[in-house]
């Protein structure tokens, strides 16, 4: 597993690789869009997590349109 997003490159803060319990990571209190987790790089795909700034971007490039 990667410390950093697949998308922008940043630290994901990913709970499992901090050594915290993985239950209390900000990701299993988000709902992430197939959409934006269609964006992973095939080759990145179930190896690193997307960060909560590019979930927060897509949010709100979505409220966009």
């Amino acid at each position: 597993m990667s410390d950093q997003c697949p998308l922008c490159g940043s630290g994901n803060r990913c709970a499992a690789l901090l050594d915290e319990n993985p239950r209390d990571c900000w990701c299993f209190h988000a709902a992430i869009p197939k959409e934006l987790l269609a964006r992973i790089p095939v080759e990145a795909r179930g190896k690193s997590c997307v960060c909560e700034s590019c979930v927060r971007a897509y949010r709100m490039e979505e409220a966009k349109t």
